[in-house]
């Protein structure tokens, strides 16, 4: 469950109106409906009515709904009272190393500057340009930056996490490709493909991909034709049309020459979020002063 899901559920509970809620939260209304949808299949119970939605075109809430939004409300709080706390705190330390790895979007980079920026103006943040996900990890281990970027699962026990984003994947083909130009696609089509793949000891969701696609009814073991360290030479190589990628939806492929991306989707056209893969801010525990606490604390509400 993530902060920015309670703060869309206690919007959509105060306005009881999901145009009005998106439009309050900067955000589309399909983004918060899918939202809303994720948090009622954790929570496991429904927090709107749904018939009323559907058949009536209002918004009304369950019973669980009205209790779970009290609790969401003081979590809220809680939440805002804590980054307050740590803002007063963490104005000590004038510079920050932050480190990024190279796939990230650029959007999202900036927007985390941004953010930084506009709450502790006076602090210096340098971006630190790492090859993996794995070099923040290490870089953030041996003390060379602050502040990191990365995905989960972390491989140094000592490091602390701050998710902030979810992904999904989205298939990486050469623009040539006979799929290339297709909207979206389903596992069905992809199940006679050639596959480049991230190295098994690189991969956060590996297993994960394996059980999806077994699901589905095919096995990728004997068409993954090369193996790589890094994603840039991944999306090299499907250029090339040696074969194709799963990549998370965060991963910036505008730089790579001569792919496209392409969502996937279910039999009935929705988003296929099976596999989900975090991304986080970290830092190691003995490192946490309290500007480094404060500025990992900024990006709970991030989307």
């Amino acid at each position: 469950m993530e902060l920015r899901q309670l703060k869309y559920f206690v919007a959509v509970a105060e306005e009881l109106h999901f145009g009005r809620a998106a439009e309050k939260l900067h955000v589309s209304q399909p983004a918060l409906s899918q939202q809303i949808q994720l948090l009622e299949d954790e929570i496991g119970v429904e927090l709107f009515i749904k018939v009323q939605r559907t058949q009536f075109r209002r918004v009304a809430l369950t019973e669980a709904g009205n209790a779970f939004l009290n609790e969401a409300k003081h979590i809220l709080e809680i939440s805002n009272k804590a980054i307050e706390t740590a803002r007063r705190v963490g104005k000590q330390q004038k510079e920050i190393t932050l480190g990024i790895y190279r796939m990230m979007i650029r959007t999202r980079v900036v927007e985390i500057m941004k953010v930084f920026a506009s709450n502790f103006p006076e602090i210096e943040v340098k971006l630190v340009e790492l090859p993996t996900f794995l070099a923040v990890q290490d870089a953030l281990n041996n003390e060379s930056i602050d502040l990191g970027i990365t995905l989960l699962p972390l491989k140094h026990n000592n490091l602390i996490e701050t998710p902030f984003k979810t992904g999904y994947l989205k298939v990486m083909l050469s623009e040539n490709h006979p799929l290339a130009q297709a909207e979206n696609l389903r596992l069905a089509q992809l199940k006679n493909e050639k596959w480049i793949e991230i190295n098994k000891s690189l991969h956060t969701v590996f297993e994960d991909i394996e059980q999806m696609c077994r699901k589905a009814g095919f096995s990728r073991e004997s068409f993954i034709v090369q193996e790589v360290s890094s994603i840039e030479l991944l999306g090299g190589l499907v250029s090339l049309g040696v074969g194709i990628a799963f990549v998370p939806s965060f991963y910036d492929a505008s730089r790579v020459q001569g792919v496209v991306c392409k969502a996937l989707v279910n039999a009935d056209g929705s988003p296929f979020l099976e596999v989900a893969i975090a991304q986080a801010m970290c830092y190691k525990a003995s490192k946490a002063t309290p500007t480094v606490q404060a500025l990992s604390a900024l990006v709970k509400d991030l989307g």
